[in-house]
């Protein structure tokens, strides 16, 4: 059984997300899906209406994908894609990239109509780091603010 089917559906909705295509995203989502994320946990209708509405505030980032690695078991696959979620931020006047690593796992599966779709996609955030976009610019960063975020995400929350 080949995992291309199943590797299309992951890339085709990261794809949707980054170029706006909402409808087409929408599609890639099983109607019992969930999705949870640093900024987001609820069903895949909700997040594709809350990835719109992010992207409609100018809030935008670009996920840098690598290959994913499939698992499939008959009509279910489990799928692992590495990726690094980058943002462009202003930080008290600082521009400043955000580069957070993370691996986003997908839980697909096949419908009656032969198609594969997401049913879950879980993100486990590795760690983030906050860099002046201008080499030798200080940022100032209070780290009492950060206290109550894990570390893996600290700059993302």
């Amino acid at each position: 059984m080949s995992a291309e089917g199943v590797t299309q559906l992951v890339l085709r909705e990261r794809q949707s997300r980054e170029r706006g295509w909402y409808e087409e995203m929408a599609t890639c989502f099983a109607d019992d899906s969930i999705v949870q994320m640093s900024w987001f946990t609820g069903s895949g209708a909700d997040f594709v209406r809350q990835t719109r509405a992010m992207a409609g505030r100018g809030d935008h980032a670009v996920h840098r994908l690598s290959p994913p690695t499939v698992r499939i078991d008959g009509d279910r696959a489990l799928v692992e894609l590495p990726l690094v979620i980058e943002w462009r931020i202003n930080t008290d006047g600082v521009q400043a990239d955000l580069p957070s690593p993370c691996r986003s796992q997908h839980r697909a599966q096949r419908g009656t109509d032969g198609l594969w779709r997401s049913a879950r996609i879980t993100s486990i955030y590795e760690q983030d780091t906050l860099v002046p976009v201008l080499p030798g610019t200080r940022l100032a960063v209070d780290p009492a603010e950060l206290a109550g975020y894990r570390p893996s995400y600290r700059f993302l929350a």
